[in-house]
This record gives C-alpha cells, sequence and structure tokens, in this order.
C-alpha cells in the first residue's frame, strides 16, 4: 500500500523525548542513555552505541558467536548462537555449512544428498564421487566432463583429462 507507514525499531532523539510522558524517559538497559542522547532499539533496549558494541565482541550472552546478530532471546535458546548460524534438524551449530544448506555437516552426512564442498543437493552424483557433486569433483580433479551422446540417449559420462 503506498500511503502505510512502516513500524519504526529505533526511539529517535529527534522524534521522541522532548515531553514528559513515557517515550521522553526511555533509556538503556545497558548503560543508561536515554532517548535525548542517542537512539533506542525499542524491542530490546539498548542504545545505538551498546549495540554495536555487543555486534563486535560476540559474546555469546547478547550477540551470537558467529555472526553477530544482537538478539538475546534468540542466542539463549541456541546456546550462544542465533537461528540462522544453527542447524533446523538438530540444533547444533555449524554457521558455515547451515549458511549454505540450511543443515549442519553430520545431518548432511546422514542425509548423504548434499556436497561436502559447495553444499548443493545431488544424491546420486555425491554417491558416485565421494561426497562432491560433479562440478567440484572436476574442478578438485583438474579434469573437465565431457558428455558422450548418441541419438536419443547419454551412455555415459567420461572424464577428460
Amino acid at each position: 500500500m503506498p500511503g502505510r507507514k512502516s513500524k519504526r525499531i529505533w526511539a529517535d532523539p529527534n522524534r521522541e523525548g522532548r515531553g514528559s510522558e513515557r517515550q521522553s524517559r526511555r533509556f538503556c538497559a545497558r548503560c543508561g542513555n536515554t532517548v535525548q542522547q542517542v537512539r533506542i532499539y525499542k524491542s530490546l533496549n539498548l542504545c545505538e552505541l551498546c549495540m554495536n558494541e555487543l555486534s563486535d565482541k560476540r559474546d555469546g550472552v547478547y550477540s551470537c558467536r558467529s555472526c553477530g546478530k544482537v538478539s538475546p532471546e534468540e542466542v539463549k535458546e541456541h546456546r550462544g548462537y542465533c537461528r540462522q548460524c544453527t542447524c533446523i534438524a538438530c540444533g547444533q551449530p555449524d554457521p558455515e555449512f547451515v549458511a549454505k544448506t540450511g543443515i549442519c555437516r553430520k545431518c548432511a552426512a546422514a542425509c548423504g544428498d548434499f556436497c561436502r564442498n559447495c553444499g548443493k543437493e545431488a544424491a546420486a552424483q555425491v554417491r558416485k564421487n565421494r561426497g562432491l557433486c560433479d562440478q567440484c569433483f572436476a574442478v578438485r580433479s583438474g579434469s573437465k566432463i565431457e558428455h558422450i551422446h548418441k541419438p536419443r540417449k547419454v551412455i555415459s559420462l567420461r572424464l577428460k583429462k
């Protein structure tokens, strides 16, 4: 909708904090800065300075240990990691591989359908090439894949060096 306002997630000193109502008394829960001094993140009651500090700190209490996302509820629930850095199947943290496939390396190995290198889902290729898809296998072995065609049928795949 063209005339619809978006919800503001920051309490801004230029918009709020001029009167004596509740919004003007909003302060940071960590350092005590008021809304008149800096912007305050409404859902967590943390000022902008504390948010930047916690994001850089990656302590596992307020912010995620791998990506630095400040979300205390998620971090507490997933033992120091946010929802985007944990496996959806087992709940274990594996930030690099979860970003590629959505599940961790152990679950991908148990499933057997995902490439170890790039995370692409290719069950038959992974079984044939010992855990790698055709593209990653070709790059690792230094060869190109050539398809041998006969009319209307693919007979086999041959690796060409």
